[in-house]
């Protein structure tokens, strides 16, 4: 697979970390062997699920279905990158003009 997609969420909770296994677990269903979710990250304030793929875009029209309404979605922040490279292109917002980045 040639890209990372991160999903990118505001979260500090446990109550937090709970709805990022759920999202995770059915993301992995969605997701199938197309697209495959690479695990997650929890931390200083931020919740991540990486997922690789040879086509980001089209990973990410199929996660966005799958993340309830509520607090993560609107929080929700989405990048990729060439797995070995550096800069992240924003795909959500998609008017987004912040620096995207992982802590």
């Amino acid at each position: 697979m040639k890209y990372q997609l991160v999903l990118q969420f505001s979260g500090d909770s446990i109550q937090d970390y709970d709805a990022l296994i759920e999202l995770e677990e059915r993301l992995i269903v969605a997701l199938g062997s197309a697209h495959v979710v690479d695990g997650h990250d929890f931390g200083a304030g931020e919740m991540n699920i990486f997922v690789h793929s040879d086509d980001p875009e089209a990973a990410f029209a199929i996660a966005k279905t799958k993340i309830p309404a509520g607090p993560m979605s609107r929080f929700l922040r989405a990048a990729y990158r060439e797995i070995a490279g550096n800069h992240y292109s924003t795909i959500w917002p998609p008017d987004s003009t912040d620096a995207f980045e992982v802590k």
